[in-house]
């Protein structure tokens, strides 16, 4: 057994209590206090002699800052004086969103069961180089126009420009709030051309671009994009050696450093429409052609027709919906389908819209299909126009059965319904008498499976039938339960989720027949069915969830998102 000298037990001793008695001690600071606004800076805070990692929320900065990288955890121990000092640190990598003096504001760090704040850092960023001062690397955003009327598409593209060595490591894209967004270019790998900008030459890459619809009126601003790259740049501060001949220069005397790039904030002002706005108005903006024709111009009564209404033209095809017009009363019109097609390649939103209605008419004789109306602004001109369709003709002929058909069949049942019923003899047979010997029991039980294979067809039928003619009243209550348990599954992104099931409870609560809604379809469709509070917060919720889905990154309204949309849900139902 080993023994130690009790003076080496009581320095023992001593500097196990000497690494308890020092009170922990927690700072925050940054390697710059003034940078440019592209310029990337270290923020880090570290705890002394602290048992444990500093714990922080660090929401009350990004305000002004916003996080490149981190955090990262570092801890290092050293001894001064025969005495142990420990260093626990959480750096992160940030940058400036805005010009100006920025404060980094003071921060309330937990370290164990204690409490520490920081103190508050003042920074200045500058805007930087211009570029008239032929910057080396700089984003551009470009709108074809920055004054327009609500669903009026303005057109936005962003450029990298750079004469620089550097890569791309990530691409944040900005939220689009208060506009409907269609895609138009999104590369799936960046790829750059030479130009030449005011004499200098440049690789440019298109990084994005994309039409925009306000959806209201007022100043409408556009978030920065932010690009975040590592660009190769000269090392100034390292010593010269004898490497530094011209030869070996560029191999010895280079280093990579981080930057963000960002795009001016840019204003986008939506006016509002100008007088003589018609009462029928859907929220149609561009220039289009409506046109209408019916597969049949005779038919018989209770034959089914299709009539087909498009629109083709340029403009927001995809955030309004035809106004309300009747048929006649004679006709059974099935609730439209429609489809939506737009032409690829063309800066301007340019496509058609289909819609489809299967009638049937019900009395012999003629009637007129109305012409079809749809107002709309047309913003080159900024006066509002309209196109409308021609009245169509239709002769009915007697049918060969009176017989109704429920509204639940689609046009190739009613077609084929004529002929679900055929006579196998229509003359009346010759009997021939024969003495009466008495039926033995196999004769009868011959004649009851007989009698019965031949009803169950029928029962068969009639049971499928009611079953199918219920389908949509069943899936209708039980809308509610199902929406309510998909909601529970939330499955990728969070916004394109609680759309999809908004949608999908829409159409089987109210048994709409077409699946491609959109809110301002989904408003006219229903007017008559929710009432106007729960409507306006509905479509509201869906714009939310539109934006969400098509403007990439986190949205404020995430976290209360599928709360909302259960309540919602839960109201509409009651009242419907």
């Amino acid at each position: 057994m080993i023994k130690f000298p009790s003076s080496i037990l009581l320095l023992t001793v001593c500097f196990g209590l000497n690494s308890y008695v020092f009170a922990a001690k927690v700072t925050a600071s940054v390697d710059a206090t003034s940078i440019s606004q592209n310029d990337v800076f270290t923020f880090k805070i570290e705890a002394k002699d602290a048992e444990s990692n500093p714990k922080v929320d660090i929401t009350p900065l990004l305000k002004n800052f916003s996080v490149v990288s981190g955090p990262s955890q570092q801890t290092s121990m050293s001894w001064i004086n025969g005495k142990m000092q420990t260093s626990r640190n959480l750096t992160w990598t940030l940058v400036p969103m805005k010009t100006g003096t920025l404060t980094i504001p003071s921060l309330s760090i937990s370290v164990g069961n204690k409490s520490f704040r920081t103190k508050t850092i003042r920074m200045k960023v500058s805007r930087g180089k211009q570029l008239a001062e032929a910057k080396d690397l700089f984003l551009t955003v470009e709108l074809d126009k920055s004054e327009v009327y609500p669903g009026e598409q303005v057109t936005v593209i962003y450029k990298l420009f750079t004469r620089v060595n550097m890569s791309i490591q990530d691409l944040e894209m900005p939220k689009f709030v208060g506009f409907w967004v269609e895609e138009l270019f999104a590369p799936n790998r960046v790829e750059f051309r030479k130009v030449n900008l005011k004499g200098v030459q440049y690789n440019v890459a298109h990084l994005y671009s994309a039409a925009l619809f306000p959806t209201k009126t007022g100043e409408l601003f556009l978030d920065p994009m932010k690009v975040k790259c590592n660009v190769t740049v000269k090392n100034k501060k390292r010593r010269k050696s004898i490497w530094d001949d011209p030869f070996f220069d560029s191999f010895s005397r280079q280093q990579t450093v981080p930057k963000v790039l960002l795009t001016e904030k840019t204003l986008i002002n939506v006016k509002p429409y100008p007088n003589g706005k018609p009462a029928d108005f859907t929220g149609a903006v561009g220039s289009f052609t409506l046109s209408a024709f019916a597969d049949m111009k005779s038919v018989k009564a209770n034959e089914a027709i299709t009539l087909k209404v498009k629109l083709h033209g340029t403009g927001n095809i995809s955030m309004f919906s035809l106004p309300e017009f009747d048929f006649p009363q004679t006709l059974e019109v099935f609730p439209p389908t429609s489809t939506i097609n737009k032409e690829p390649l063309r800066d301007n939103i340019t496509g058609s819209v289909s819609w489809e209605y299967i009638l049937i008419p019900r009395q012999e004789g003629r009637f007129i299909i109305p012409r079809i109306e749809l107002p709309f602004f047309d913003s080159k001109t900024e006066e509002w126009d309209r196109t409308s369709t021609r009245p169509i003709q239709i002769s009915v002929l007697p049918g060969e059965t009176s017989a109704e058909v429920s509204s639940g069949l689609t046009k190739e049942e009613v077609v084929l319904l004529g002929s679900d019923i055929r006579y196998i003899r229509r003359e009346i047979p010759q009997w021939i008498y024969r003495k009466y010997s008495g039926i033995s029991f196999e004769i009868l039980t011959l004649y009851g499976l007989s009698l019965i294979f031949f009803i169950s067809p029928g029962f068969m039928k009639n049971i499928q039938r009611n079953k199918g003619g219920t389908e949509d009243i069943r899936r209708s209550k039980k809308a509610l339960k199902t929406a309510m348990r998909a909601l529970n599954k939330t499955q990728g992104d969070i916004f394109s989720h609680a759309s999809r099931i908004q949608y999908r409870y829409l159409k089987d609560r109210f048994l709409l027949s077409t699946e491609n809604l959109d809110p301002l379809t989904a408003e006219s469709l229903l007017a008559n069915s929710i009432p106007d509070g729960e409507l306006k917060e509905l479509v509201h919720m869906l714009k939310i969830c539109d934006s969400g889905q098509y403007a990439p990154g986190k949205n404020a309204e995430e976290k209360s998102l599928i709360t909302d949309v259960k309540s919602l849900l839960k109201r509409i139902d009651a009242h419907a």
